[in-house]
């Protein structure tokens, strides 16, 4: 199969992305963070709640993510850009049969990287990797007001996380780097940065090279989204059903690792052939240029 290791140097209308910098993003979102967080510490001071309470992690990223976008759609409409082409045709056809078959292998993909890792992490720092395993739990029982942690959490973790993420990582930095580097190296940095700011960083790679060919395919975030979502949805389930069933097996051995290994050639079967079938063809274009601004 063909590839390509760089659009054309000159895309029409992609000097606009200059202001839309990764450095710049950066900056924005740390600022934005610093601010919200500031913020929230007083508003717990006037509420009846411990500055350290696992609701208000969750109300910091919902605001400083939600935020950053605003900031980066602003930013972007001031250097002439016409965002809604970097969201496409939000009614874009969904292939419900490729989506249904690779988000289930995404999350088994999950488990494995995971449990692989923490099996790697346990040979040398049996606790660490035992205070990561716990880590992964619920901190239902560490809020002061339980039902607003799990509405926060679902609203975070399914809604709030996709469309955000989506946004920043498929939309904004896939567009910037690889009219920088070229749509191949743009594709997979944006992935491994994605990958690197999660604690599972080889899984949530993968799944940002899957998230940026559903992108590429559909010319629209609305697919991407989807799939993020029904991805979240599923593993907070899983997590759900099973979180007495790690509890179970003492610590950590040899049963995560061959459990992590069926994982991965599990999900190995879906992934691999997905990344090769939908890999973009020499000469692709990003959706921002081929949207029709009319049809977003």
């Amino acid at each position: 199969m063909s590839r390509s290791p760089a659009l054309p140097p000159a895309e029409p209308g992609s000097a606009g992305f200059s202001a839309l910098k990764a450095r710049y993003l950066l900056l924005a979102f740390l600022s934005i963070n610093g601010g919200v967080g500031l913020g929230v510490v007083a508003l717990a001071r006037l509420l009846p709640l411990p500055s350290d309470d696992p609701v208000l992690a969750y109300v910091v990223y919902c605001v400083t993510f939600v935020l950053t976008c605003i900031w980066s759609w602003q930013r972007g409409r001031r250097a002439h850009l016409q965002m809604r082409r970097l969201w496409g045709n939000w009614r874009a056809v969904i292939p419900w049969g490729s989506l249904l078959r690779v988000v289930p292998a995404l999350v088994v993909l999950s488990m494995g990287t995971t449990l692989l890792m923490l099996y790697w992490v346990s040979l040398s720092f049996p606790e660490l990797a035992e205070s990561m395993l716990d880590s992964l739990g619920e901190e239902e029982g560490e809020t002061a007001w339980p039902q607003v942690y799990q509405g926060l959490r679902w609203l975070s973790i399914a809604v709030v996380a996709p469309i955000t993420e989506e946004w920043l990582f498929r939309g904004i930095l896939l567009h910037r780097w690889s009219l920088k580097w070229g749509l191949d190296r743009g594709l997979l940095a944006s992935s491994v940065v994605f990958g690197l700011l999660h604690p599972n960083p080889l899984g949530l790679t993968v799944f940002g090279l899957v998230m940026g060919l559903l992108y590429l395919k559909a010319r629209s975030l609305s697919l991407p989204i989807l799939a993020h979502a029904l991805n979240n949805i599923l593993a907070l389930a899983l997590g759900s059903l099973g979180g007495g069933v790690v509890e179970q097996v003492d610590p950590i051995g040899s049963f995560h690792l061959y459990y992590s290994l069926c994982c991965l050639v599990l999900a190995g079967f879906i992934v691999i052939p997905f990344l090769r079938c939908h890999w973009p063809e020499r000469g692709a274009h990003l959706p921002y240029f081929v949207n029709c601004p009319h049809s977003c």
